[in-house]
């Protein structure tokens, strides 16, 4: 997933991990970190014409928001009229993703493997702008729901931390998904492979899952 590396690089670059948005002073959030990390997307470019001084949906930057990154998208759906995101973080406090604070590596104490970094998500319509995420607190941990976890693809995927992407199974329990979305809950967390796989090559599974389509 190119997410995960340009996540990667900018720890590389900075020391932390991009913050989940930065805040306005009165704590507003602003911007997304699907923004601060468009320049490890080979995207200067279109972050150097942003406005970091005007919210993300001012006149200004609501010019910019059909310039999305087609890696925001799902395999093959990218056109030049999409601005909503199929990949989303989980804020909470004990998620890779607390808010406006940012994360260092020291803080994920949990095996990289089994620490969730970033979500599918569909029908969540979320502008790819937009400083607005999933909330612990708040989102389904049911598959498939617009405010959680969901796919076009029959076992959607996550991000873990150690950059590596992984199908999760239909069949998690509700307990093992949230102790993955947790960063140093210690929780025992089984990875023998029974509620996920490792995806190698996303456009395998794309290309896969057209095969079954086709053969259905």
């Amino acid at each position: 997933m190119q997410i995960g590396l340009a996540v990667a690089n900018y720890e590389s670059a900075y020391g932390m991990y991009p913050p989940a948005f930065i805040a306005s002073e009165d704590g507003t959030p602003m911007h997304s970190w699907r923004v601060l990390i468009l320049p490890f997307l080979d995207r200067p470019e279109l972050h150097a014409k942003y406005d970091f001084s005007q919210p993300w949906n001012s006149e200004t930057n609501s010019r910019l928001a059909k310039e999305m990154p087609d890696t925001y998208a799902f395999t093959g759906d990218y056109d030049s009229d999409l601005v909503y995101t199929n990949y989303v973080a989980v804020l909470g406090e004990d998620t890779f993703w607390p808010g406006q604070n940012s994360r260092t590596t020291e803080e994920l104490t949990d095996e990289l493997s089994s620490t969730i970094v970033i979500m599918e998500n569909i029908n969540g319509k979320m502008h790819w702008m937009e400083p607005r995420e999933l909330m612990m607190d708040t989102m389904s941990f049911k598959l498939n729901q617009p405010n959680g976890l969901g796919s076009k693809y029959e076992n959607p995927a996550v991000l873990m931390a150690d950059f590596f992407t992984r199908e999760i199974d239909t069949k998690m329990p509700k307990n093992v998904f949230r102790a993955l979305l947790t960063v140093n809950g210690q929780e025992p967390v089984d990875t023998s492979g029974d509620y996920w796989k490792l995806l190698l090559d996303g456009r395998l599974r794309s290309e896969r899952d057209s095969e079954l389509d086709t053969q259905n």
